[in-house]
């Protein structure tokens, strides 16, 4: 095979104009939309758009049991004390540890106290969200699936009596 052969071989590579164009065109979308969102003071990112209205909301806090249990309180908004309203035993609720392990991390990142409530909200169109408005995070529950979801919507209207041996905002 001879050098030109070879070198002809480079040469053939050719990529239509159309995808040149269109490449283009994707390169200009991209830096207008940017732009306009730097220009208008708009931030583009993926949020949980509000819904209509608010059916039933629990202010809720979290806290690790010494048995290895998570006590659920519902936060006092008059300044009195939390109350135990549910308790999940070591070793169930795995999707309520992750998700709360999940926004504890951003609460970490942002030196955030874990004294803070967080907000259980059910809304009108059937929406279950679980926010932290201490870092702004809104955790749709509904991608999660049905078993998922009801762990949650338990909590909205649990009134589990606080057990033998718990004390109010304490730990067993």
């Amino acid at each position: 095979m001879s050098d030109h052969s070879q070198a002809q071989n480079h040469d053939d590579i050719r990529v239509p104009k159309g995808a040149l164009i269109g490449a283009g065109l994707l390169i200009l979308f991209t830096i207008g939309t940017v732009g306009f969102f730097r220009l208008t003071g708009q931030e583009p990112t993926a949020q949980v758009p509000p819904s209509e209205q608010v059916l039933s909301a629990r202010a809720l806090k979290f806290e690790d049991g010494e048995d290895g249990s998570v006590l659920v309180y519902e936060a006092s908004d008059d300044g009195g004390a939390d109350r135990v309203i549910h308790r999940v035993q070591s070793g169930e609720g795995g999707f309520i540890r992750g998700v709360l392990r999940s926004l504890a991390r951003a609460r970490n990142a942002s030196g955030i106290s874990r004294d803070h409530p967080f907000l259980l909200e059910l809304h009108t169109s059937g929406t279950l969200i679980l926010e932290d408005p201490q870092t702004g995070q809104r955790i749709d529950l509904q991608a999660f699936g049905p078993s998922n979801i009801a762990t949650f919507r338990t909590l909205l209207h649990s009134d589990e009596p606080p057990q033998a041996g718990l004390i109010q905002n304490g730990a067993p």
